[in-house]
């Protein structure tokens, strides 16, 4: 049985997730609260990604080309627009914080990254403000990171 890259990179996610709630058992009950909730949620869809790649595995498609033709190679476009897309993330945490730059950051990536529209890019931002602000910092009253410009001017 020969493993391809899907499969493992979600073992490995597989793995972390699993890890993460195997060590928060040892933690007391509040410092256990926040890898339950990133935990479980990640290696149950990390499962069924697992399960959905082996399954998908003997399903592979081959493609013909002929001699001639050389297939495109758009992995170099997409690993660019990759770290551009990362480049932006981090900019904007590390400027103006989680609940600001995180709905921004979103939004851009729905608008331009996935080419989708406004009202969709509108949406994704309105509910990455309810998640960030709502859940973590109001009802886990967890502080979050508020940004270099934030922290300096504010």
């Amino acid at each position: 049985m020969r493993l391809d890259t899907k499969v493992l990179t979600s073992l490995v996610m597989f793995g972390l997730f699993s890890s993460a709630l195997l060590l928060s058992l040892w933690l007391p009950s509040q410092a256990a609260f926040l890898p339950y909730i990133i935990g479980i949620p990640g290696a149950i869809l990390c499962g069924f990604q697992v399960v959905i790649d082996l399954r998908n595995r003997a399903v592979r498609e081959v493609v013909d080309v002929p001699e001639k033709e050389e297939p495109k190679d758009e992995s170099a476009k997409t690993e660019a627009e990759m770290f551009l897309w990362l480049g932006i993330y981090t900019t904007l945490l590390m400027s103006v914080g989680f609940v600001i730059g995180g709905p921004i950051a979103v939004s851009l990536y729905i608008y331009f990254g996935c080419r989708d529209g406004a009202k969709n890019a509108l949406f994704s931002g309105v509910g990455t403000l309810f998640v960030i602000y709502g859940i973590f910092e109001r009802l886990l009253g967890l502080t979050l990171f508020q940004g270099l410009l934030i922290e300096k001017f504010f």
